[in-house]
């Protein structure tokens, strides 16, 4: 949403999603003004006025005399609507999602509603993998990868991700040359913005790319002891002020062969996880350290513990722990959290914790999750020290 606000100037941005099961919306709202009634969630049953006229027509809507249009209707204490820009994102015929801008100083023309439209098509984009995903089979997780839905929904998801990386590096060259032509001096502000647009979209791709096929681009021997705390620094200054961030690194690590990019995005993954499973605050641990106590194990007696292991012989393993205190994940479920997709929050949020595992069986590592209800999850990830000839 800030992307959609500052890249058309708009003061207002909205984007929707239709949950089909309880046929209601889901608008996450952006509003810049106090006296909005506006939520920063909203949820309608029944969309009314110009939205109601959009998701039938299934066609974009541009107006910037909108208080004219027939279909121009707002709730009491709503903020005024000037001038709006609303893409339906349609998926297989169906109106699945929504995006909003409002209220710009200047009128809306082509540029703005092109804007929305690549934004809203990328947003229709991880829709649809979300339609195409199957159910997956209620089975261990590690035998997950070797039912054939599965295998279907790697195949999709690396297929549609490397094609929309490949677009995207077109846009990012076509914004480096348009800052040096004379006509584009005017608009290096607006091209800075869409680059950094670009940017975290792509880094969005490299995560589908990632849990697709566990591909991690740019290995290299790294020192984790200087690495580690500099991602945890700013992972630090990301929580709330109820959440604390407490860390260990062992001194004197031996360096590993891994992917930075990969490594910081398994980190990141995880203290979100645990942030979100603290919603009352506390503790966050995170520990690196070094063992020779590790041996392979596919499956475990405990309900309260899953593994996932490569099978890769190795001495020495650099082993990254992240362990909070909060609500924990029952027996039923904890096989399911590294499924795509899923969730044990309702909504699927994405690829979280299936990247994570494809991104450490790239490395040859190993993970394993251990969580009881009410007393919090313990998440360790393995990375082998091997001899220099293994890791070409």
């Amino acid at each position: 949403m800030r992307y959609l606000k500052e890249l058309t100037r708009s003061e207002l941005a909205v984007v929707g999603l239709y949950h089909e099961s309880k046929k209601r919306w889901y608008f996450l709202n952006s509003p810049s003004m106090a006296e909005c009634s506006l939520k920063k969630c909203s949820v309608v049953s029944n969309p009314r006025g110009i939205f109601e006229k959009v998701l039938r027509e299934k066609r974009p809507y541009i107006s910037n005399t909108l208080p004219q249009d027939p279909h121009y209707r707002l709730p009491r204490n709503h903020l005024p609507l000037k001038r709006v820009i609303i893409y339906p994102v349609v998926v297989k015929d169906r109106v699945k999602g929504l995006m909003m801008v409002a209220n710009a100083p200047q009128r809306y023309g082509a540029c703005e509603r092109n804007i929305v439209e690549k934004l809203g098509s990328f947003y229709g984009f991880i829709l649809q993998i979300k339609e195409e995903a199957p159910e997956p089979p209620l089975v261990n997780g590690d035998s997950l990868l070797d039912t054939q839905r599965a295998r279907t929904l790697n195949l999709l998801v690396g297929n549609l991700a490397h094609k929309f990386n490949n677009l995207l590096n077109v846009i990012w060259a076509s914004l480096e040359l348009a800052k040096f032509h004379p006509e584009g001096r005017s608009l290096e502000n607006f091209l800075e913005k869409a680059e950094r647009a670009s940017q975290e979209l792509s880094a969005l791709v490299r995560q589908l790319l990632l849990y697709a096929r566990g591909e991690v681009l740019g290995k290299k021997k790294m020192a984790l002891g200087e690495f580690v705390p500099r991602v945890l620094d700013f992972l630090r200054s990301l929580l709330p002020p109820s959440l604390k961030l407490r860390t260990r690194v062992q001194e004197d690590l031996p360096a590993v062969w891994v992917d930075p990019v990969a490594l910081e995005q398994i980190l990141v993954n995880l203290v979100v996880n645990a942030a979100e499973a603290s919603p009352t605050g506390g503790h966050i641990y995170v520990k690196v350290g070094l063992t020779t106590r590790h041996r392979h194990l596919r499956t475990t007696r405990s309900p309260y513990r899953v593994r996932f292991c490569s099978g890769v012989p190795a001495k020495e393993w650099i082993v990254v722990e992240v362990r909070d205190r909060g609500e924990g994940i029952s027996p039923e479920l904890l096989a399911r959290v590294v499924e795509p997709f899923y969730s044990t929050k309702g909504l699927g949020r994405g690829l979280g914790l299936a990247a994570v595992r494809n991104i450490v069986w790239a490395h040859d590592g190993c993970f394993s999750i251990s969580s009881r209800p009410q007393k919090g999850t313990s998440v360790k990830v393995y990375l082998p020290i091997l001899p220099e000839e293994d890791q070409t």
